[in-house]
């Protein structure tokens, strides 16, 4: 058996089956993989730089038995570019970017989604549900289309109506929830949004739908998607990189991506691990390293503990970030590398920034910086971007090529020949 869960309270050990928590203690359930036995095996150390689909390169690695009853929109194999002129202005050595915003639907998202709505399939379920801020809620209403299945998504009032409308043109049930101001941190554990995230495992007992939450602590399937990203980094560049910059919104992406570097270095496809620099918006979320805490406020991300065990056990550092240095980073991003990121696909850039600006990143690292979602999700968001950095310069013209253009300089004019 290549593959088991474990479950993380009792310490459980079950074959692989239908399981989103502890049948015994209702703990938190992990995927185990047998890695002395996939490194003996060798078939992962072939076909993992080979160019194919997700679960083809790292599909004993994922937990679907077979690569042929994947659910797959074409997710992955997303570029890793050279940030030239981020090296430059941050005085770097090597910066690459992880351009997760060319999955299908625009974010990382669409990994965990493929990876949990296979297993569904694979037991042979076809209802789901999930509560979304917009990218999962986006992604399972495409999957779920590509699948036939059909998903039941709840979404915060507060949600970007470009996000909300993408959902809707997949033709999935959405339901919308009132909910609070999204920088009320005081309130939002206690938001009625934020209860139906908690909720949701019940609510799918009841009616017998498959939880559909990127947490581990929700659905132990649709966190191992995060896990290619690794995969996918380290196959590009041939071992580990120093540093990965990585944005925390529930926790589940850092969490997965530990995981799979850990995977590789266990398998001895890599000799060490990078350390994980981590972003997180102020407002809104408490932070990953106190959500323990009963009197801490705000939201309260699912894979918290995870998603902080994995930073500090990479040496890495989380950097809680204010909406200026994010909106900074995003700016960076688009005028200097031509990437448009939604706000919090720029969290990983802000930390990265703020880490180097503490003085914690050598000359000599190699680093990758991840855009987890692009900028086209928020339209709203990317109008008030326009204007808050006087980017939104387009003028009526009253004739066919009136413009501010300034005239060829005699000396350089140019000769044109007409066509014949």
């Amino acid at each position: 058996m290549l593959r088991s869960l474990q479950c993380l309270d009792c310490g459980e050990v079950m074959p692989l089956s239908e399981h989103y928590s502890c049948p015994e203690c209702g703990g938190e359930l992990r995927l185990q993989y047998d890695h002395a036995a996939i490194r003996r095996r060798g078939r992962f150390a072939r076909n993992w730089q080979a160019p194919a689909d997700m679960f083809t390169r790292f599909g004993e690695l994922l937990p679907l038995p077979s690569a042929s009853s994947a659910i797959s929109l074409g997710e992955g194999n997303t570029p890793l570019i050279r940030a030239g002129n981020l090296e430059r202005a941050l005085g770097l050595h090597e910066l690459h970017i992880k351009l997760e915003c060319c999955n299908p639907t625009g974010s990382f998202k669409d990994r965990q989604v493929s990876a949990g709505i296979s297993m569904a399939r694979h037991f042979g379920r076809t209802s789901l549900a999930v509560t979304s801020s917009g990218n999962v809620g986006n992604s399972l209403a495409a999957y779920a289309a590509r699948s036939g299945a059909s998903a039941h998504i709840w979404v915060s009032k507060n949600t970007p109506a470009s996000k909300r409308q993408q959902i809707d043109v997949y033709g999935s049930r959405v339901y919308e929830i009132e909910t609070g101001p999204v920088d009320a941190a005081a309130d939002a554990f206690n938001d009625p949004y934020e209860v139906a995230v908690r909720e949701l495992p019940a609510l799918c007992r009841e009616h017998g739908l498959v939880p559909m939450t990127s947490a581990r602590s929700v659905n132990p399937f649709m966190v191992e998607g995060a896990k290619t990203i690794a995969y996918e980094i380290c196959a590009d560049q041939g071992n580990c990189p120093d540093v990965v910059a990585a944005p925390v919104g529930g926790g589940g992406l850092v969490g997965g991506l530990s995981e799979g570097f850990r995977d590789l270095r266990e398998i001895g496809l890599t000799d060490r691990v990078p350390r994980i620099v981590a972003g997180q918006p102020q407002d809104h979320f408490a932070g990953i390293d106190v959500a323990g805490d009963p009197d801490c406020k705000g939201a309260r991300p699912l894979d918290a503990a995870w998603a902080n065990a994995a930073i500090g056990n990479s040496g890495g550092h989380l950097h809680r970030l204010t909406r200026s240095e994010i909106l900074a980073a995003q700016a960076e991003l688009a005028g200097k590398e031509g990437i448009f990121a939604e706000p919090r696909g720029a969290y990983a850039l802000a930390a990265f920034a703020a880490e180097a600006g503490a003085g914690r990143i050598p000359d000599d690292t190699v680093a990758v910086v991840i855009v987890s979602g692009t900028g086209l999700k928020d339209m709203t968001a990317a109008a008030e971007f326009a204007t808050l950095h006087d980017l939104a310069r387009s003028s009526t013209v009253s004739s066919v090529w009136e413009s501010e253009l300034d005239p060829v300089p005699e000396s350089r004019e140019w000769h044109h020949s007409e066509g014949r």
